[in-house]
């Protein structure tokens, strides 16, 4: 448990049939999807496990993969198996705060459900893309973001050589084009809805911000990391959820910060291994395991049992 972070994954990782074989091996996981479908009124069962697009509608994705984060969460907690630090991927940071108990699921439904309605709307208002650059330091993208005209900002520090790229259109792909002039090797468009981690979801973090005026949060019962500072939690937790919207992700000091600190085994839940490739990337000594399905949950309970929850 001392040395356990719980990692969750973010937004575009999703897939069709994610949760499926969890769903139909655990009753107590049949109840939290039915649970997500009482409170948000959305097919879930029906958008995750058939081959439906709405998964990858930011208005169903982010509800299906919180979902996801609590089914997950449950079997791990059923099993005995704990962590003392948390932190997420952009949206994975909800599954963190589920884990720290600063809200109940249903709650964070409504939070999801709203957050990802308010990014919509500033998506239909102020449309951009993201792009993902591979093989260029943070140091030299930031110096040529200051030689391009438009709007673009780097959202996400997900290792020190992938960075992820946010803003108006033009900007983003001329910035692709002066990485690869500057030693980048390869720059891909992510199908993304919209520029998150960016100023262009300034009017989704307004409305966010008085959506959350009403609600009575609690602060974290363990060690929360969170994107904006790259660091442990210290500030009001609304602040943070708003100030995420637009600020940039930043991962690998993140996971700087938690090795610094006695980490060595991080546990990524959810869809795909995508925060398992990049803490592998930061740090090839440190134990990574996932759960995603049931193949891969049985495997990290073996492992951890084997080694009485220490690694």
């Amino acid at each position: 448990m001392k040395n356990i972070a719980f990692m969750f994954a973010g937004q575009g990782s999703q897939y069709n049939g994610m949760g499926k074989d969890l769903y139909d091996n655990f009753n107590c996981v049949k109840d939290i999807f039915l649970q997500a479908e009482k409170v948000t009124n959305y097919p879930v069962r029906e958008i995750m496990f058939n081959n439906d697009k709405r998964i990858n509608e930011t208005k169903y994705t982010q509800v299906c993969m919180f979902t996801l984060y609590q089914a997950i969460l449950t079997l791990l907690k059923e099993n005995n198996i704990k962590a003392n630090y948390s932190l997420g991927l952009s949206l994975g940071e909800y599954g963190a705060y589920l884990h720290n108990q600063i809200f109940d699921f249903s709650t964070g439904l409504d939070i999801i459900k709203h957050r990802a309605k308010f990014m919509t709307q500033a998506t239909n208002n102020n449309p951009g893309k993201m792009s993902a650059l591979i093989g260029i330091k943070a140091e030299k993208l930031e110096s040529l973001i200051k030689k391009i005209k438009g709007y673009v900002t780097i959202a996400n520090y997900n290792s020190y050589n992938q960075l992820v790229l946010s803003g108006e259109e033009n900007a983003v792909i001329e910035l692709n084009k002066l990485a690869l002039a500057n030693g980048a090797k390869r720059a891909i468009m992510l199908n993304t809805s919209g520029a998150f981690h960016s100023k262009l979801m300034n009017t989704a973090s307004f409305s966010f911000k008085n959506y959350l005026k009403k609600l009575n949060l609690q602060n974290p019962k363990n060690k929360l990391y969170v994107n904006t500072s790259g660091d442990l939690f210290q500030e009001n937790i609304k602040n943070v959820m708003v100030k995420q919207l637009t600020h940039s992700v930043k991962f690998y000091q993140t996971i700087e910060k938690l090795i610094e600190n006695g980490v060595n085994t991080f546990i990524e839940i959810g869809p795909k291994k995508t925060l398992s490739s990049f803490v592998k990337r930061i740090n090839q000594k440190v134990n990574v395991l996932n759960i995603e399905d049931l193949t891969s949950f049985n495997k990290t309970i073996l492992k951890l049992e084997e080694n009485n929850g220490i690694i």
